[in-house]
C-alpha cells in the first residue's frame, strides 16, 4: 500500500513539474510572438494569420515601470557609508538596471524570478546572475511551503573540450546550518552523472535569492502577468483580426461583372471608351457586408486584455480624446498599472534587500545589514509644482533628505556635489585674497 501511494506522490509531482515547465514555453512563445497561428494554411494558400504581440506588450510595460527608472539602496540615512559604497560599486560591476530588468522579465513571463550569486576568488565582487526559472526545480519542507529545503538547476549544453551535448546540473542543498553546492555533468550517451565539485557554501544563506512576481498566497511559484485566460482572450483577438484581413483580401476590392454581350466586344483599356451593345449591362460588385460588427467585437476583446491586464490603453501611447489632465487626473487613468507595480515592488523589493544582505555578508560587512529602498515617482511630474509643493512641505517640517528623494535625486550624492562646489568655491575666493584680487 506504501509502495502504491509513494508511486503516486511522485507521479503527482512530475505531472505538476511537466505542466510548470509546458506553461512557462507557452508564455514566452507568447512573449516573442511565436504563439500558434490562428487559422490553418493550406499549402500554396496566402497566409492571412495576424499575431498582435499584448504578451510583450503587457510584460514590457510592467517590466519597464517596476526597474525602469534606477532604485536606490541605502543603509543610514543622511550619509554615504563604507558599506553603502561598497554596495553601490557591487551593483554597478554587475550592471544593476540591465539585470534588474532581466529579473523583472523573467517574472513577468515566467511568475518567479531567481538570481544566483557567485563568489569567485578571483573577481573583486560577487557576480549577481540571472537565472531562468525553466531551469530550476525546487525542494520544499513538508510542512512549510516557504522554506526551501534544496534547489536544482539543470539544463543541456555543450562540453567545450569534447565539443558534445551535455547536460549541467547544480545541486544546492541544505547541510545542517549551511549548504552544500555539488556541481554535476551528465553524459547524453551514457546517462551517467559525474561530479565535478562538492563544497560547503560558507554562510548560512543559501546561493540563491528568489520571488514571486506576483503574489500567489497558496503556492511557491507565483502569477505571471499573461496567464491563461489572458492568452485565450488574445488567441481570440487574433482569430477575428485574421479572419477581418482574409475577408477583405478576397471582398475588398470591387469585382466588375457585365451581361449582354460577349467578352472580346468589351475593351476597357484606360485610354479607350467603354461601348456597349443595345441591352448589355456593366456593374461593379462590391463588398455589402458590415463589418463594423467584428471591429467592435475586436474592440471590445483588446479592452478587456487591457482591464484584465491592468495595463490601461493610454500608458501605451493611446491619447485619443484625453486633452491636458492634472496630476489626480493621470494617477486615475493609470491607478490600475500604479497599483499592480506597487505589489511588485513588495515582492521584488523583498528579493532585493534580501540580496543585497547576502551581497555585504560576502563583502565583509556582516549578516545584519538591511538596506532601504528609494523608488523613484512612477509618473511624471510637474516641476513647478513640484518645487512649490516641497517648498511648502519644508516650511511643514519635513526633511530635505526626504524632499530629495521625491525628487528624484539621491541625497547623499546631491550632499558630496555641494560640498564639493564650496570647498572649490573657498579655495578659488582663498586663492584671490592671496593674491591680493578683490571680490
Amino acid at each position: 500500500m506504501d509502495n502504491y501511494l509513494y508511486q503516486a506522490l511522485n507521479e503527482l509531482r512530475y505531472k505538476s513539474e511537466t505542466e510548470r515547465l509546458a506553461k512557462f514555453q507557452k508564455n514566452w512563445k507568447q512573449y516573442y510572438g511565436h504563439s500558434e497561428r490562428p487559422m490553418k494554411v493550406k499549402g500554396g494558400s496566402p497566409d492571412d494569420n495576424v499575431r498582435l504581440n499584448f504578451a510583450r506588450m503587457i510584460v514590457d510595460k510592467g517590466v519597464s515601470f517596476l526597474f525602469g527608472k534606477d532604485v536606490r539602496f541605502e543603509l543610514a540615512e543622511g550619509e554615504k557609508t563604507v558599506p553603502e559604497q561598497w554596495l553601490d560599486d557591487c551593483w554597478m560591476a554587475n550592471r544593476k538596471m540591465t539585470t534588474l530588468q532581466k529579473i523583472a522579465l523573467n517574472g513577468g513571463v515566467c511568475g518567479h524570478a531567481f538570481v544566483r550569486i557567485y563568489q569567485d576568488p578571483g573577481r573583486k565582487f560577487p557576480r549577481v546572475i540571472v537565472v531562468d526559472p525553466e531551469t530550476v526545480t525546487v525542494s520544499l519542507a513538508a510542512d512549510d511551503i516557504d522554506e526551501v529545503m534544496g534547489y536544482k538547476i539543470q539544463y543541456p549544453s555543450i562540453d567545450p573540450i569534447t565539443e558534445k551535448p551535455i547536460t549541467v546540473r547544480q545541486l544546492i542543498e541544505r547541510d545542517g546550518a549551511y549548504w552544500r553546492v555539488i556541481d554535476q555533468r551528465g553524459k547524453v550517451d551514457s546517462g551517467m552523472w559525474e561530479t565535478v565539485s562538492d563544497v560547503r557554501w560558507p554562510y548560512a544563506f543559501a546561493p540563491i535569492v528568489d520571488c514571486q512576481n506576483l503574489p500567489a498566497p497558496n503556492e511557491y511559484w507565483g502569477v505571471s502577468d499573461i496567464e491563461d485566460d489572458l492568452i485565450e482572450i488574445t488567441d481570440a483577438s487574433n482569430f477575428i483580426m485574421s479572419n477581418l484581413v482574409k475577408i477583405i483580401r478576397y471582398h475588398g476590392h470591387p469585382k466588375t461583372w457585365g451581361s449582354g454581350f460577349n467578352e472580346d466586344k468589351l475593351d476597357v483599356a484606360v485610354d479607350k471608351t467603354i461601348l456597349l451593345p443595345p441591352g448589355g449591362v456593366l456593374h461593379n460588385l462590391e463588398m455589402t457586408s458590415d463589418l463594423d460588427k467584428l471591429l467592435n467585437v475586436y474592440k471590445e476583446l483588446k479592452l478587456f486584455i487591457h482591464e484584465l491586464s491592468r495595463v490601461p490603453e493610454v500608458s501605451t501611447g493611446k491619447v485619443e480624446s484625453v486633452g491636458q489632465l492634472s496630476g489626480i487626473a493621470l494617477e486615475i487613468l493609470y491607478q490600475p498599472l500604479l497599483e499592480k507595480t506597487e505589489t511588485k515592488r513588495l515582492t521584488y523589493g523583498d528579493m532585493l534587500i534580501e540580496i543585497n544582505r547576502r551581497l555585504l555578508a560576502i563583502g565583509g560587512y556582516g549578516e545584519e545589514n538591511y538596506t532601504a529602498l528609494r523608488w523613484q515617482e512612477l509618473l511624471p511630474k510637474d516641476v513647478i509644482q513640484q518645487a512649490n509643493a516641497a517648498l511648502l512641505m519644508k516650511q511643514l517640517g519635513v526633511s530635505s533628505d526626504t524632499l530629495i528623494q521625491e525628487a528624484g535625486y539621491d541625497p547623499d550624492v546631491e550632499r558630496e556635489k555641494s560640498a564639493q562646489v564650496s570647498e572649490s568655491l573657498g579655495a578659488k575666493l582663498l586663492a584671490q585674497f592671496d593674491a591680493g584680487i578683490g571680490i
